[in-house]
């Protein structure tokens, strides 16, 4: 039976910002905290002595000890100093699970052979990070399950800091833990309502209950009450060389002789990287041609790039070079001699795993949408990102699928912008319409931006809506500076009787048009 064995650092995130030159004022021994969202996410004993609690304000927390010192939470922080850590961890055991700054797990089954016992393996961890980062605290949990060993190290005291779940007791160990420990809030809050407080009470209510209630996510969470879910560990080696270079025999200049040709490498490149723990994300393809020509390119995947993906990539970028190249004046294409590949910023693989409970991102919504591009191209398959925009159609990016939607590094103001919510329908070619007032006369705006009546009907074609409400007009005016790009329009909302909103504009031509729906 494979068992493994989670090492825990409490309040590593504390001991970590004790360890960071630029956080002079928090030092050991004196009430300290680190905030997120403006909440405290860790507290010294100090502090917590003082009355801090995890999860009060910030405010809160100074009303309750003046003479707390608060500092920001830093993820990048955690890792960094834990990987100081995991370095010395290293030399005594090669292979290991980064689960997050603090959690690291182990096969225990090869620690105790080697070490002569479970106990044994849990002592000599603990000492190597007293000796690596004297600060810290180690607790260990040793069960059958990741999840199961995970909650025995989180229910250990400092007078005994190992705990041993018995092989086949996960089940039985994990009955009186509180429901709180599955880190499911909808969950969580839907069970205490139904007067269900722990493990065993959950595993109570029967799988085919919980299945028809919860689905399959309630199904998920069965198993790991159980002790039977949770991810399998993926042991991480030291890191590698995240480049690798496909040497091709002799020029290709058919796509799918080097998605041939490249496959094999590509997925040992993968499987490599996967093997010392880190995803490829984010990469920068270079393609080398035998005319001495070279054509590089980023690429980015909204989770991570398999091996196929990769493949993919090269492809699609070397039908963007023959196409770019179809027009030039040679008898003989350029043939492709190398393909590069270079993970930019890779992440470790514990940020993408499904989790301690076994549930992860559904990736099949990925692999149609995959599947599609690799058939019709790159730029044949878009999402759609919104952006802040003043005209309703232009409010929404569409980029290609996994590419990054472009951002606004330095959004400053932007006046005349929709407000929140913005309409659900935006019509891509805006529909002329007839704003009438009680008079049945068409209404217009003054140049003082007032209505020369109140709207009472919205007509289009030979369709009439009784109007119920409206607010506006408010003037939108874009590059006033420039004539020949500038654009003026009064906007207007109103509901009409069957409670539909539109969002409506009026242009210097004096013509309404609508813009978009309010669904």
């Amino acid at each position: 039976m494979r068992r493994s064995l989670v090492v825990w650092c409490p309040q590593w995130s504390l001991v970590a910002a004790y360890q960071d030159d630029s956080l002079p004022e928090i030092t050991p021994g004196i009430p300290a905290a680190l905030v997120h969202k403006g909440a405290i996410a860790q507290c010294s004993r100090e502090a917590g002595e003082a009355g801090v609690r995890v999860g009060m304000k910030r405010r809160d927390a100074h009303l309750t000890c003046p003479s707390i010192v608060l500092a920001a939470s830093d993820a990048h922080r955690d890792h960094a100093s834990f990987q100081r850590v995991i370095i010395d961890l290293i030399a005594c055991v090669p292979q290991h699970s980064l689960i997050a700054p603090g959690l690291v797990a182990f096969h225990a089954r090869g620690l105790a052979r080697f070490y002569g016992s479970e106990e044994a393996s849990a002592r000599m961890l603990m000492d190597a990070v007293h000796r690596s980062q004297p600060l810290a605290t180690a607790r260990v949990g040793i069960a059958d399950d990741l999840f199961s060993a995970v909650i025995a190290a989180q229910h250990t005291t400092a007078l005994y800091p190992v705990r041993a779940v018995e092989p086949g007791q996960s089940a039985v160990f994990l009955a009186d833990m509180p429901i709180a420990v599955l880190e499911d809030e909808a969950t969580i809050s839907l069970l205490g309502r139904l007067g269900v407080h722990t493990l065993g009470d959950f595993v109570a209510l029967g799988v085919e209950a919980i299945r028809e209630r919860l689905g399959t996510r309630g199904e998920e969470l069965y198993r790991l009450a159980t002790g039977l879910g949770g991810s399998p560990l993926a042991l991480n080696d030291a890191p590698v060389d995240t480049e690798e270079t496909i040497d091709l025999p002799e020029p290709y200049s058919l796509t799918e002789q080097v998605a041939f040709a490249i496959r094999t490498a590509t997925q040992q490149y993968s499987d490599r990287l996967r093997r010392a723990g880190w995803v490829c994300t984010q990469v920068r393809v270079t393609l080398s041609f035998d005319d001495a020509t070279v054509h590089e390119r980023t690429w980015v995947h909204p989770r991570f790039f398999s091996a196929s993906d990769l493949v993919d990539r090269v492809r699609w970028q070397l039908d963007q070079c023959f196409r770019d190249r179809a027009g030039e004046d040679t008898d003989f294409p350029p043939g492709l001699i190398a393909v590069r590949y270079a993970a930019l910023d890779p992440e470790e693989a514990y940020a993408h795993e499904p989790g301690l409970w076994g549930h992860g991102p559904d990736s099949r919504v990925h692999h149609v949408l995959s599947r599609v591009q690799s058939m019709v191209g790159a730029s044949g398959v878009l999402t759609a990102s919104p952006r802040r925009a003043r005209v309703a159609h232009e409010s929404h990016a569409l980029t290609p699928w996994g590419d990054t939607p472009p951002v606004e590094k330095n959004p400053g103001p932007l006046p005349g912008a929709l407000p929140s919510p913005l309409p659900a329908t935006v019509f891509s070619t805006p529909h002329t319409v007839g704003v009438i007032g009680a008079d049945g006369a068409e209404i217009v705006v003054s140049d003082t931006a007032e209505l020369s009546a109140q709207p009472h009907w919205l007509v289009s074609g030979s369709r009439r809506r009784k109007l119920r409400s409206w607010a506006g007009p408010w003037p939108v005016w874009e590059k006033w500076w420039d004539p020949a790009s500038s654009r003026f329009i009064h906007r207007l909302q109103v509901v009409d009787e069957e409670g539909i909103g539109w969002l409506i504009s009026a242009t210097e031509a004096k013509h309404w048009h609508i813009e978009a729906r309010y669904d």
